[in-house]
């Protein structure tokens, strides 16, 4: 059933000011969920974008991909900003007023009576994105810790260990910006990296090495693509949280159960970019290529890389972390 009143609500994910308006509870209910993991509060002032969600009971043309296409969402560039739908057959929808800095998000009623809401989260990923880029930053796929004036941007596959390595170096007393998603920008000549949430994304296995995360089983999942938790640093490791630091190394992190101890080795200068560049989404369209290449060139020409490769057991040997250490020390 319909509701017919609209649900408005206030959200701030980093250096955006979000306003919500749905149409009904469900699509309110599930916009919020995602938006309320952004738990940083960055100081005033912000980008105000607004974000109007409502059902549709017929369908819309799907976009066509001419400015970006992934494997669940394809994004054209339109004459007053963007459109984009999911590539479900019968996908939601999104239109960007550049003007307005507005979007209006569109949820067939199929996907809503079979509870698939789900394909609203990749909408909200690139309603973030086109944000954060339109305030200047490059959202970075990547952890970050910080320590002693060196900070370490840790790179990996979904899945390769971005968040393992980052608890145990948070164990031994660093302190982090992300685990998963951080922004980059340049600033005076210096690249910056900023933290967007103060939680991590930790899979029930973590507890495995690190039993003072708790039995994360316990917790729901915070997306139907992936087993991981959120779960506030603070409340493991109190010391945890940064907002902001001057990258000094860069991380390329490898599982690989083929070899008994961790590797590690520097990396060539022309592979840290490519790794760097690896971790964030490049449109088609060559302006917003452009700027984004461009920063993370010149962000990278900035930092030292450390190539790292471990095995599934490597956080029981506390010699690696030692080694790791003393690595990233060499390197800064």
């Amino acid at each position: 059933m319909i509701r017919d009143q609209v649900i408005a609500k206030d959200f701030c994910c980093g250096p955006l000011q979000l306003t919500l308006r749905a149409q009904d509870a469900d699509l309110y209910d599930k916009i919020a969920e995602t938006l309320e993991l952004y738990d940083l509060i960055w100081p005033a002032p912000r980008r105000e974008v607004k974000i109007l969600a409502r059902r549709s009971q017929t369908p819309e043309p799907a976009a066509k991909g001419d400015f970006l296409r992934c494997s669940r969402m394809l994004v054209d560039r339109s004459s007053d900003g963007l459109s984009a739908s999911t590539t479900s057959g019968a996908g939601a929808r999104a239109r960007f007023d550049a003007a307005r800095e507005s979007w209006h998000i569109t949820v067939p009623q199929s996907l809503v009576d079979q509870n698939k809401l789900e394909e609203i989260e990749d909408l909200l990923s690139l309603v973030l994105t086109t944000g954060w880029r339109r305030e200047g930053w490059t959202p970075i796929h990547a952890a970050a810790v910080v320590k002693n004036g060196a900070c370490v941007v840790i790179c990996a596959p979904t899945g390769g260990g971005k968040t393992t390595l980052t608890a145990a170096l948070v164990r031994r007393g660093w302190q982090v910006l992300g685990d998963d998603k951080i922004l980059l920008r340049m600033s005076k000549g210096q690249p910056i990296i900023a933290a967007l949430l103060h939680t991590f994304n930790l899979h029930p296995q973590t507890r495995r090495w690190f039993p003072e995360v708790g039995d994360l089983e316990q917790l729901p999942r915070y997306s139907v693509w992936t087993e991981k938790r959120k779960v506030s640093i603070s409340s493991i490791w109190s010391h945890a949280p940064a907002q902001t630091a001057k990258p000094t190394v860069l991380i390329a992190l490898r599982r690989n159960d083929d070899v008994t101890q961790a590797v590690i080795a520097p990396l060539r200068e022309e592979d840290v970019m490519e790794t760097l560049l690896r971790q964030t989404v490049i449109p088609a369209d060559r302006p917003t290529a452009r700027d984004i290449v461009s920063t993370v060139a010149r962000a990278a020409g900035r930092l030292r890389g450390l190539n790292v490769e471990v095995p599934t057991d490597a956080y029981r040997d506390p010699q690696f972390l030692v080694a790791l250490e003393s690595a990233i020390e060499r390197a800064s």
